[in-house]
């Protein structure tokens, strides 16, 4: 297994995350760079600003300019999104919907038509947003297979006032799609997935996609004159219908996190998309009821689908050769660790400036917390893999220069190449092959510095 060394200086460590946001936070993929804390800003009439604060239908929006430090302001609307308010007085923390073409159709920022703040109302930001690294980190060859989850954390500066620091979550809709290049007009449909497996359709339609009238069957849809397919055909249908890596990476990751309130577990918080030509893709979604427990079981038989998905042996042995991928791979102790010890400084100020940071305790006490349930969530989910294939102790793709030591000379051209690869696979930057030199390649080269082994 992977394991971080000891011993990269400090300095270095700064050098590796100053340039990424600095240089490239000019399109959607930088804005979520969870190693840059950036402040963005609101002004508008502090009479709509009260009323946002108050509105308990999460219904009315009011005019405000919006920009993010150094910009130009632009015109928006906002409003208030579903979650308890922090705080009180005159600057209560609630979450925001930002919505940048309400009010003038076809604007753009950064290629985005909305931003979704959350102010860590259920546990804390830092929290939340491990959470979604821990999805971001699942998106590569061993997991998903693709871009499913972007999140970073910024400052909000209200009419002056500086407000805490919140999670942004990029938006599921039809311009999130679209940033994938997975977006067909007329053969696109994207779904909420809500309480009680109920779905709601976001884009697309007025009629359900074909592959929402196929799937008519638990665990999926309840229709007593639907039968799901006998153990034997249930994967070879499923895999015409749905990406199934996808979907299981999904739930592995869920389950890694201890989301109580998934889809495996709760048959909720995540959207799908479907396609006329192709497979359906999930996407995760509220990851706010997290990192709780140490141990809960990662198969499950609670739900029906823990007893019908995990429970068919094929399906349930592609689960476990997923989450022994993932294990010894981007969600190591290692490799979540320095996360955790990277996104520490860049953090550490603004949460001790947030008096609703919702944190017990300092700040450093926090971290330390999280390195530990990471590292011992690792070891439960480790013993409880089925078949489990030990990790190999791989050759060293971080020393990129190939001078037996992954050292300044990696870090530094890691960042020159950083973007899309000019050809998947043929990217020696991008360490886990996902196609693009990111953060995940750059946290997996922090957790392996020094002599190679």
């Amino acid at each position: 297994m992977r394991r971080l060394r000891a011993g990269m200086p400090s300095a270095i460590m700064a050098l590796a995350i100053v340039p990424v946001g600095k240089v490239y936070a000019q399109d959607w993929p930088d804005i979520f760079n969870p190693l840059e804390l950036v402040a963005l800003n609101l002004e508008m009439d502090p009479g709509d600003w009260n009323t946002i604060q108050n509105d308990d239908t999460l219904s009315i929006e009011v005019p405000a300019m919006f920009w993010m430090d150094g910009e130009k302001p632009i015109l928006v609307a906002v409003r208030r999104k579903s979650s308890d308010p922090l705080g009180g007085g005159p600057f209560i923390k609630v979450s925001l919907k930002i919505d940048i073409n309400e009010l003038v159709p076809g604007q753009l920022w950064h290629s985005l038509r909305k931003l979704s703040l959350e102010n860590g109302d259920d546990q804390d930001v830092a929290s939340e947003g491990i959470c979604w690294e821990v999805h971001r980190l699942a998106t590569g060859s061993e997991g998903y297979g693709y871009d499913s989850a972007r999140a970073s954390w910024i400052t909000l500066v209200i009419n002056d006032v500086h407000t805490g620091i919140y999670l942004s979550v990029e938006q599921r809709d039809k311009r999130f799609l679209q940033n994938r290049g997975l977006y067909i007009g007329g053969q696109t449909w994207l779904y909420k997935m809500d309480g009680g497996g109920q779905f709601e359709l976001k884009v697309g339609g007025p009629e359900d996609s074909p592959t929402v009238e196929a799937l008519c069957y638990a665990p999926f849809r309840t229709n007593p004159d639907c039968a799901t397919p006998g153990e034997e055909e249930l994967p070879g249908e499923l895999a015409k219908l749905i990406n199934m890596q996808g979907m299981l990476s999904l739930g592995a990751a869920d389950a890694f996190i201890s989301n109580s309130d998934a889809l495996f577990t709760h048959r909720k918080n995540c959207f799908f998309a479907d396609f006329l030509n192709g497979t359906r893709m999930y996407f995760p979604w509220d990851l706010d009821s997290a990192l709780g427990n140490a141990s809960p079981d990662i198969y499950g038989d609670d739900t029906t689908y823990e007893i019908i998905l995990l429970g068919n042996p094929t399906i349930r042995a592609q689960y476990s050769q997923i989450m022994n991928d993932l294990i010894c791979g981007p969600l190591s102790a290692s490799s979540l660790v320095a996360f955790v010890d990277a996104i520490e400084p860049v953090l550490t100020e603004a949460l001790e400036n947030d008096a609703n940071n919702q944190i017990n305790g300092s700040i450093s006490g926090h971290f330390n917390s999280l390195r530990n349930y990471l590292s011992n969530r690792v070891a439960n989910v480790t013993a409880q893999i089925e078949n489990f294939e030990p990790c190999d102790v791989l050759p060293c793709p971080w020393d990129i220069d190939g001078n037996n030591d992954v050292g300044v000379k990696d870090l530094l051209f890691l960042l020159g190449a950083w973007g899309p690869c000019p050809k998947k696979g043929d990217c020696p930057a991008d360490l886990d092959n996902n196609g693009d030199v990111d953060v995940p390649d750059l946290l997996d080269l922090l957790g392996n510095w020094g002599p190679c082994p």
